[in-house]
């Protein structure tokens, strides 16, 4: 009798269960805004068609936002071999801005899914994440065009891609994740098919390859595909999708046409995609992607598709500039085979670049100690800034064909929002240096343009230049410095000969002559560069009748600092000077004498060959020129010699003062002010910090510890253009034997 109760129940069950359940393939969850807080969701699945399936007419979504509802089927289609495709679809509103989970879970799955263990009595459980962010605007989910159903065959390569394209033209990624189950757990026992050799997906074509399965049967596997916008994550889709690998000798079709292509914004791409069989069956050949979804000018196919044993497709698209878009757009061509019992689709994801224009008749004029630049108008009204980068020295470097932005070694000088501008002047450069300049125009999203044609200027050279402001080389032990510059090479007729100078030594923020005459050239015997934090040099140039003709810009000693740890010696050094620096060499004593161990194309350098608690010495010499001809070249100057104890870390254990190497100060609220990590900020009992930029002029000073500068002119109030500037920071502090002193110096870069 017990046994016959325990069938009846188990009949019972079995019934109940099946009256139930839907016997989810696949499914997924998008959406797309329709104004405010409200957005559009559409809930697809696919199922295998039963009584369950038809009573199917709502299925239950949570929003994410405590509230959850049943949402209606709009429509379904049978699509052949055991499945229908069902579209949910509802409105919601939320209550703010925030991240909410967008999911949907059904029971259950289908019977005999490979790879989930007792598939039939395991939900099918799907999420989307949402990110309402005004900041980042707001956001349309990506549309999976390719169906998430497919088939393989046993010890054959299968590929698949969603064909995931972002209307707003964010930047997508493509990952594996586990499928989910009831509750939205990961499913117990759930893995990945078995392949010979791998199964992955590639992170940024969203290209999913097995190779190559090893069983049949039926298998799910679920792909995140996520949005970036600015470097931010701003939604995700999870698709959970089916493949079937049957038993089959058949080999998939080639596909012909490059990989990838670019084209400037305004012209038209066209090119040919063709198909065969290796087995000699017939093939259709389509293809989908983004670039046949934009709502203007979309691409077209000639024809929409083809059948044969050789198809044959031609792509064309006419694009304009509502088309530049900083990620390139995909396109994936699929070629299917009519073999039976199985037929096997290859595909091919092709990546076009829709490059926006550069600037045109791109020109310059020397006005004076300034350049005038001039450009025509720029043709795409939807870019939001020109932007004008400067460099020392002139290569006139060619773009490759698809390249677009500006190549390293540039310094943004400016960024126009007015992009109707037409000119621009870059004020009081310092002599001696040719300067060249060029343009991109940027885009909301963040593309660049194509780079203009550089333009090379050169100053007239009507004022002294500075050459050297170096450690006397003939007795580095004592500290003096040198200090040497030029005659200018244009001298205007009316200044009378003979000509002097005045040298101006500015030692810790404070300004003397300290030389008066004929020469160009003056050892400053009264300072000690060893003991010296900030020194910068100027000289003026008069005529017989004291009329001043002109004065140089500013050039600093190399101040070098040493730190250790228990490893290493680390050392660095600013030199902020008008020439350009093109090297360093490294001096350390070994011995009796200085060996050099290092050159570098930087303002820092870490020596590991040291041992604990002994005491090393070093200098450095820099090597330098101007683009002018008929001046001495290399410029060669020399540091002061400093000594450095290894294993006495600076700062101690319970005071450390750190500073960043970047700030950009955007106001988004992370890293917009230059400022240090400090723990022990109470035993700090001075602070001087002094920022200046590569001609030796300060911009800002402070007795803050904390510095807080947000990098602004303290003289004109203004935003310091985007580029490298340097600092010199002296603190005091209470350390284990007493007040401590900590001199730090290096350099800052600002990034916008």
């Amino acid at each position: 009798m017990k046994r016959k109760l325990l069938l009846i129940l188990a009949l019972l069950l079995c019934f109940a269960f099946t009256a139930r359940a839907t016997h989810q393939r696949a499914a997924e969850i998008t959406y797309t805004w329709i104004g405010g807080n409200a957005y559009e969701f559409t809930l697809t699945t696919y199922n295998v068609p039963n009584a369950a399936w038809e009573q199917r007419d709502s299925l239950f979504v949570s929003w994410g936002d405590g509230s959850e509802n049943y949402i209606p089927r709009v429509d379904w289609e049978n699509i052949g071999n055991d499945c229908v495709v069902n579209h949910y679809k509802a409105v919601h509103n939320f209550p703010t801005s925030g991240n909410y989970t967008i999911s949907m879970e059904d029971a259950n799955r289908n019977f005999g899914v490979v790879n989930v263990p007792n598939s039939v009595m395991v939900p099918m459980h799907i999420e989307t994440e949402l990110v309402i962010n005004p900041f980042l605007g707001y956001n349309n989910s990506p549309q999976l065009l390719n169906p998430p159903l497919d088939r393989g065959c046993v010890g054959k390569l299968y590929l698949h891609n969603p064909s995931a394209y972002d209307p707003d033209g964010d930047s997508l990624s493509y990952r594996l994740v586990t499928c989910k189950g009831q509750d939205g757990m990961d499913i117990a026992g759930y893995t990945l098919p078995q392949a010979s050799h791998a199964f992955e997906i590639d992170a940024i074509t969203g290209e999913l390859k097995w190779d190559a399965p090893v069983l049949q049967g039926e298998y799910n596997v679920a792909i995140m595909v996520e949005e970036w916008r600015h470097g931010v994550k701003i939604g995700s889709v999870v698709r959970d999708m089916q493949i079937l690998i049957s038993v089959c000798d058949n080999d998939m079709p080639e596909i012909q046409c490059d990989d990838e292509y670019c084209i400037v914004a305004g012209q038209q791409l066209n090119f040919i995609i063709s198909a065969s069989d290796p087995d000699g069956n017939n093939v259709t050949l389509t293809a989908s992607g983004a670039p046949f979804e934009v709502s203007v000018n979309p691409a077209i196919l000639n024809p929409e598709s083809d059948f044969g044993l050789q198809p044959q497709l031609e792509f064309l698209w006419n694009t304009n500039y509502a088309h530049i878009r900083n990620t390139p757009y995909q396109v994936v061509i699929h070629a299917k085979d009519d073999d039976s019992p199985v037929s096997l689709t290859n595909l091919k994801t092709v990546t076009i670049k829709v490059m926006a224009p550069k600037v045109e008749q791109f020109d310059g004029e020397v006005q004076g100690h300034d350049v005038a630049l001039s450009w025509s108008a720029y043709p795409c009204h939807n870019a939001v800034a020109l932007l004008i980068y400067r460099k020392a020295g002139c290569d006139g470097y060619e773009p490759d064909a698809c390249e677009t932005g500006i190549r390293d070694g540039y310094q943004l000088i400016a960024a126009l929002n007015d992009v109707s501008s037409t000119s621009f002047v870059d004020y009081d450069l310092p002599q001696g240096v040719a300067y060249e300049y060029r343009i991109v125009a940027r885009f909301p999203d963040g593309a660049m343009s194509s780079v203009s044609d550089a333009v090379c200027m050169e100053l007239k050279n009507d004022s002294p230049l500075m050459t050297h402001v170096t450690n006397d080389s003939i007795d580095l032990v004592s500290g003096h410095v040198i200090s040497c510059w030029t005659e200018p090479r244009e001298i205007d007729s009316q200044y009378t000969a003979p000509y002097s100078y005045s040298l101006t030594r500015i030692l810790e923020g404070e300004s003397s002559i300290v030389y008066e005459g004929p020469d160009t050239s003056f050892l400053d015997a009264d300072v000690d560069l060893a003991e010296t934090r900030t020194l910068l040099y100027k000289v003026e140039m008069r005529d017989a009748t004291g009329q001043l003709m002109g004065t140089s810009a500013t050039a600093s000693a190399i101040l070098l600092t040493a730190t250790s740890t228990y490893e290493s010696a680390c050392l660095s050094w600013t030199e902020a000077v008008p020439w350009l620096v093109d090297s360093t060499q490294v001096f350390k004593e070994i011995g009796s004498h200085f060996e050099r161990i290092a050159t570098v194309n930087a303002f820092e350098f870490s020596d590991g060959e040291v041992e604990s608690d002994a005491v090393y010495r070093y200098y450095v010499r820099t090597f330098g020129h101007y683009t002018l001809e008929g001046i001495m070249q290399p410029l060669i100057n020399y540091s002061a010699i400093i000594s450095v104890r290894i294993g006495q870390e600076t700062p101690t254990e319970e005071f450390s003062y750190t500073l960043p190497n970047v700030i950009t100060p955007n106001g988004d609220g992370f890293n917009d002010v230059f400022e240090p990590k400090v723990t022990g900020l109470d035993l700090i009992t001075g602070a001087k910090t002094v920022i200046f930029n590569r001609w030796g002029n300060i911009l800002w000073d402070t007795d803050n510890p904390l510095i807080q500068w947000d990098g602004k002119s303290k003289v004109t109030k203004m935003d310091c253009p985007p580029g490298t500037y340097f600092y010199i920071t002296d603190i005091t502090y209470i350390g284990e034997s007493g007040e401590e002193k900590l001199h730090l110096q290096g350099s800052i870069t600002i990034v916008k």
